[in-house]
């Protein structure tokens, strides 16, 4: 997968950076967890497995992309948006 997306629930973009707090983790990583990935279920497995604020889980899968969601301790949605 490739070309990661951080969305609100209203469909803003957002910054990569806002999923971690300081030094445990990093865009980089983030995105080379995107980039290992090849479904859904891989790229939330991947993702869960750094250090962000929130767990990430499947939300929808098409041909050209797959779609994870979290919640943020403030209840706020965020989607994370990969094409394949």
């Amino acid at each position: 997968m490739r070309n990661p997306e951080l969305l609100t629930a209203d469909g803003a973009n957002e910054n990569i950076a806002s999923l971690y707090y300081k030094d445990n983790c990093s865009v980089i990583k983030i995105v080379n967890a995107v980039e290992e990935s090849s479904t859904g279920e891989e790229l939330s497995a991947n993702l869960n497995k750094l250090k962000l604020f929130s767990k990430f889980y499947p939300d929808r899968e098409t041909a050209d992309y797959a779609r994870v969601v979290m919640t943020d301790p403030f209840g706020n949605k965020h989607y994370l948006k990969a094409e394949k």
